[in-house]
Protein backbone atom coordinates (compact mmCIF):
# COMPACT_ATOMS: atom_id res chain seq x y z
CA UNK A 1 0.00 0.00 0.00
CA UNK A 2 1.53 3.36 -1.04
CA UNK A 3 2.27 6.22 1.36
CA UNK A 4 -0.49 8.28 -0.29
CA UNK A 5 -3.07 5.59 0.26
CA UNK A 6 -1.82 4.99 3.82
CA UNK A 7 -2.30 8.66 4.64
CA UNK A 8 -5.74 8.67 3.14
CA UNK A 9 -6.69 5.58 5.12
CA UNK A 10 -5.71 7.28 8.36
CA UNK A 11 -7.78 10.32 7.39
CA UNK A 12 -10.83 8.32 6.36
CA UNK A 13 -12.17 7.77 9.87
CA UNK A 14 -13.21 4.14 9.27
CA UNK A 15 -12.31 1.53 11.90
CA UNK A 16 -12.47 -1.49 9.60
CA UNK A 17 -9.43 -3.71 9.13
CA UNK A 18 -6.57 -2.18 7.15
CA UNK A 19 -7.31 -4.12 3.96
CA UNK A 20 -10.92 -2.88 3.83
CA UNK A 21 -10.01 0.68 4.76
CA UNK A 22 -7.30 0.91 2.12
CA UNK A 23 -9.60 0.19 -0.80
CA UNK A 24 -12.09 2.76 0.51
CA UNK A 25 -9.49 5.54 0.52
CA UNK A 26 -10.15 8.65 -1.55
CA UNK A 27 -8.87 12.25 -1.59
CA UNK A 28 -10.77 14.29 0.97
CA UNK A 29 -11.67 16.98 -1.57
CA UNK A 30 -13.77 14.38 -3.39
CA UNK A 31 -15.70 13.27 -0.30
CA UNK A 32 -16.40 16.46 1.66
CA UNK A 33 -20.02 17.58 1.63
CA UNK A 34 -19.12 21.30 1.36
CA UNK A 35 -22.83 22.08 1.75
CA UNK A 36 -25.15 21.07 4.58
CA UNK A 37 -28.08 18.64 4.52
CA UNK A 38 -30.58 20.41 6.82
CA UNK A 39 -33.71 18.43 5.87
CA UNK A 40 -31.99 15.10 6.44
CA UNK A 41 -30.48 16.35 9.71
CA UNK A 42 -33.94 17.37 10.94
CA UNK A 43 -35.44 13.99 10.05
CA UNK A 44 -32.64 12.04 11.75
CA UNK A 45 -32.84 14.23 14.87
CA UNK A 46 -36.58 13.58 15.10
CA UNK A 47 -35.88 9.82 15.33
CA UNK A 48 -38.66 9.03 12.90
CA UNK A 49 -38.59 7.03 9.64
CA UNK A 50 -36.02 8.65 7.34
CA UNK A 51 -36.41 7.57 3.70
CA UNK A 52 -33.38 7.95 1.44
CA UNK A 53 -34.04 7.61 -2.29
CA UNK A 54 -31.37 6.58 -4.80
CA UNK A 55 -32.40 7.70 -8.29
CA UNK A 56 -30.52 6.17 -11.20
CA UNK A 57 -30.66 5.21 -14.86
CA UNK A 58 -29.07 1.76 -14.81
CA UNK A 59 -30.10 -0.63 -17.57
CA UNK A 60 -29.55 -3.56 -15.18
CA UNK A 61 -32.62 -3.07 -13.01
CA UNK A 62 -36.32 -2.77 -13.61
CA UNK A 63 -38.03 0.60 -13.36
CA UNK A 64 -39.28 0.47 -9.79
CA UNK A 65 -38.77 1.67 -6.27
CA UNK A 66 -37.23 -1.31 -4.53
CA UNK A 67 -36.00 -1.91 -1.02
CA UNK A 68 -32.20 -1.92 -1.13
CA UNK A 69 -30.68 -5.38 -1.04
CA UNK A 70 -33.83 -7.49 -1.50
CA UNK A 71 -32.33 -9.75 -4.18
CA UNK A 72 -30.24 -12.09 -2.04
CA UNK A 73 -28.69 -13.89 -5.03
CA UNK A 74 -27.22 -10.76 -6.63
CA UNK A 75 -24.02 -8.99 -5.55
CA UNK A 76 -24.82 -6.15 -3.17
CA UNK A 77 -24.86 -2.69 -4.72
CA UNK A 78 -23.98 0.53 -2.92
CA UNK A 79 -27.54 1.39 -1.73
CA UNK A 80 -27.45 -1.74 0.44
CA UNK A 81 -24.13 -0.73 2.01
CA UNK A 82 -25.35 2.85 2.29
CA UNK A 83 -28.38 1.76 4.33
CA UNK A 84 -26.34 -0.61 6.49
CA UNK A 85 -23.71 2.01 7.33
CA UNK A 86 -26.19 4.84 7.89
CA UNK A 87 -28.21 2.65 10.25
CA UNK A 88 -25.05 1.88 12.21
CA UNK A 89 -24.16 5.57 12.37
CA UNK A 90 -27.70 6.74 13.22
CA UNK A 91 -29.34 3.74 14.97
CA UNK A 92 -32.34 5.82 16.08
CA UNK A 93 -32.76 7.58 12.75
CA UNK A 94 -35.09 5.06 11.10
CA UNK A 95 -33.07 5.09 7.85
CA UNK A 96 -34.56 3.16 4.92
CA UNK A 97 -32.89 3.32 1.50
CA UNK A 98 -34.91 2.65 -1.65
CA UNK A 99 -33.92 2.71 -5.30
CA UNK A 100 -35.91 4.09 -8.21
CA UNK A 101 -34.53 3.15 -11.59
CA UNK A 102 -35.26 4.78 -14.97
CA UNK A 103 -33.34 2.56 -17.42
CA UNK A 104 -31.24 4.49 -19.93
CA UNK A 105 -32.90 7.79 -19.04
CA UNK A 106 -31.18 11.12 -19.58
CA UNK A 107 -31.46 13.84 -16.95
CA UNK A 108 -34.09 15.60 -19.05
CA UNK A 109 -36.11 12.42 -19.63
CA UNK A 110 -36.44 11.68 -15.94
CA UNK A 111 -37.97 15.07 -15.13
CA UNK A 112 -41.49 14.13 -16.23
CA UNK A 113 -41.73 11.30 -13.67
CA UNK A 114 -39.71 12.94 -10.92
CA UNK A 115 -42.48 14.85 -9.07
CA UNK A 116 -44.62 11.70 -8.87
CA UNK A 117 -41.68 9.59 -7.68
CA UNK A 118 -40.90 12.14 -4.97
CA UNK A 119 -44.53 12.37 -3.89
CA UNK A 120 -44.69 8.60 -3.47
CA UNK A 121 -41.32 8.08 -1.76
CA UNK A 122 -41.36 11.28 0.36
CA UNK A 123 -37.60 11.09 0.95
CA UNK A 124 -35.52 13.19 3.32
CA UNK A 125 -32.56 12.78 0.94
CA UNK A 126 -32.28 11.99 -2.77
CA UNK A 127 -29.02 10.71 -4.25
CA UNK A 128 -29.26 11.27 -7.99
CA UNK A 129 -26.90 9.38 -10.30
CA UNK A 130 -27.04 10.92 -13.74
CA UNK A 131 -25.01 11.79 -16.81
CA UNK A 132 -24.17 8.34 -18.16
CA UNK A 133 -26.72 8.21 -20.97
CA UNK A 134 -26.40 11.92 -21.64
CA UNK A 135 -22.72 11.24 -22.33
CA UNK A 136 -23.47 8.16 -24.46
CA UNK A 137 -25.96 10.15 -26.55
CA UNK A 138 -23.74 13.22 -26.72
CA UNK A 139 -26.46 15.44 -25.24
CA UNK A 140 -25.90 19.17 -25.15
CA UNK A 141 -24.11 19.90 -21.86
CA UNK A 142 -25.99 23.17 -21.32
CA UNK A 143 -29.33 21.39 -21.69
CA UNK A 144 -28.04 18.65 -19.37
CA UNK A 145 -27.06 21.23 -16.75
CA UNK A 146 -30.45 22.95 -17.03
CA UNK A 147 -32.23 19.60 -16.57
CA UNK A 148 -30.15 18.79 -13.49
CA UNK A 149 -30.90 22.20 -11.97
CA UNK A 150 -34.62 21.69 -12.66
CA UNK A 151 -34.51 18.25 -11.05
CA UNK A 152 -32.73 19.61 -7.97
CA UNK A 153 -35.49 22.23 -7.75
CA UNK A 154 -38.15 19.49 -7.79
CA UNK A 155 -36.29 17.62 -5.05
CA UNK A 156 -36.04 20.69 -2.82
CA UNK A 157 -39.69 21.57 -3.43
CA UNK A 158 -40.64 18.09 -2.23
CA UNK A 159 -38.93 18.77 1.10
CA UNK A 160 -35.81 16.66 0.50
CA UNK A 161 -32.10 17.33 0.38
CA UNK A 162 -30.13 16.25 -2.68
CA UNK A 163 -26.72 14.85 -3.57
CA UNK A 164 -25.80 14.46 -7.23
CA UNK A 165 -23.42 11.71 -8.31
CA UNK A 166 -21.32 11.56 -11.48
CA UNK A 167 -21.15 8.51 -13.77
CA UNK A 168 -18.79 5.61 -13.17
CA UNK A 169 -15.23 5.56 -14.51
CA UNK A 170 -14.33 2.79 -16.94
CA UNK A 171 -11.05 2.79 -18.89
CA UNK A 172 -12.66 0.49 -21.44
CA UNK A 173 -15.28 3.08 -22.41
CA UNK A 174 -13.39 6.31 -21.67
CA UNK A 175 -11.88 6.38 -25.18
CA UNK A 176 -15.29 6.25 -26.88
CA UNK A 177 -17.39 8.23 -24.37
CA UNK A 178 -16.29 11.57 -22.95
CA UNK A 179 -17.89 11.75 -19.52
CA UNK A 180 -15.79 14.66 -18.21
CA UNK A 181 -18.00 17.51 -19.58
CA UNK A 182 -21.06 16.00 -17.89
CA UNK A 183 -19.24 15.46 -14.60
CA UNK A 184 -18.11 19.11 -14.76
CA UNK A 185 -21.67 20.22 -15.49
CA UNK A 186 -22.88 18.23 -12.48
CA UNK A 187 -20.25 19.85 -10.26
CA UNK A 188 -21.34 23.33 -11.32
CA UNK A 189 -25.04 22.50 -10.98
CA UNK A 190 -24.42 21.20 -7.47
CA UNK A 191 -22.40 24.26 -6.51
CA UNK A 192 -24.98 26.69 -7.90
CA UNK A 193 -27.78 24.84 -6.09
CA UNK A 194 -25.86 24.57 -2.82
CA UNK A 195 -25.82 20.77 -2.62
CA UNK A 196 -23.07 18.15 -2.23
CA UNK A 197 -21.51 16.57 -5.32
CA UNK A 198 -20.23 12.99 -5.09
CA UNK A 199 -17.62 12.69 -7.84
CA UNK A 200 -17.75 8.94 -8.38
CA UNK A 201 -15.90 9.27 -11.70
CA UNK A 202 -12.81 10.90 -10.17
CA UNK A 203 -12.89 8.62 -7.12
CA UNK A 204 -12.88 5.51 -9.32
CA UNK A 205 -10.20 7.02 -11.56
CA UNK A 206 -8.10 7.58 -8.42
CA UNK A 207 -8.58 3.93 -7.42
CA UNK A 208 -7.46 2.81 -10.88
CA UNK A 209 -4.37 5.06 -10.91
CA UNK A 210 -3.35 3.89 -7.39
CA UNK A 211 -3.86 0.23 -8.30
CA UNK A 212 -6.54 -0.16 -5.65
CA UNK A 213 -8.99 -1.64 -8.15
CA UNK A 214 -8.43 -3.00 -11.66
CA UNK A 215 -11.18 -1.72 -13.93
CA UNK A 216 -9.62 -3.04 -17.15
CA UNK A 217 -11.37 -6.41 -16.95
CA UNK A 218 -14.28 -6.97 -19.32
CA UNK A 219 -16.58 -7.90 -16.42
CA UNK A 220 -15.65 -7.46 -12.76
CA UNK A 221 -15.93 -10.45 -10.46
CA UNK A 222 -18.84 -10.44 -8.01
CA UNK A 223 -16.36 -9.88 -5.18
CA UNK A 224 -14.81 -6.82 -6.85
CA UNK A 225 -18.28 -5.50 -7.70
CA UNK A 226 -19.21 -5.71 -4.02
CA UNK A 227 -15.89 -4.23 -2.87
CA UNK A 228 -16.31 -1.21 -5.17
CA UNK A 229 -19.93 -0.68 -4.12
CA UNK A 230 -19.07 -1.15 -0.44
CA UNK A 231 -16.52 1.64 -0.76
CA UNK A 232 -18.92 3.92 -2.62
CA UNK A 233 -21.53 3.35 0.08
CA UNK A 234 -19.07 4.09 2.88
CA UNK A 235 -17.67 7.20 1.22
CA UNK A 236 -21.20 8.45 0.60
CA UNK A 237 -21.97 7.98 4.28
CA UNK A 238 -18.88 10.02 5.11
CA UNK A 239 -20.17 12.84 2.91
CA UNK A 240 -23.66 12.57 4.41
CA UNK A 241 -22.33 12.66 7.98
CA UNK A 242 -20.29 15.74 7.06
CA UNK A 243 -23.39 17.47 5.69
CA UNK A 244 -25.62 16.43 8.59
CA UNK A 245 -23.32 17.07 11.52
CA UNK A 246 -21.94 20.42 10.41
CA UNK A 247 -25.60 21.48 10.23
CA UNK A 248 -26.26 20.12 13.71
CA UNK A 249 -23.19 21.87 15.13
CA UNK A 250 -24.12 25.14 13.44
CA UNK A 251 -20.61 25.54 12.08
CA UNK A 252 -21.76 26.53 8.60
Amino acid sequence: MSFVVSALVLASGFSARAESASVCAAPSELTRAVFTLPRLAKSLAAKKPTPVLVLNSSSLAKKSALKAGTDKDAPRAFPSFLEETLRARYPDGGVVVTTHNEPRATAEAILADLPGVLAQARPALVIWQTGTYDAILGADTSAFSDAVNTGIGHIHESGADAIVMSPQFSPRTAIAIDVAPYANALAWAARSSGIPFFDRYDIMQFWASEGIFDFDTARPSPSQFEDVHRCIGRLLVGMIVDGVETRALGSR
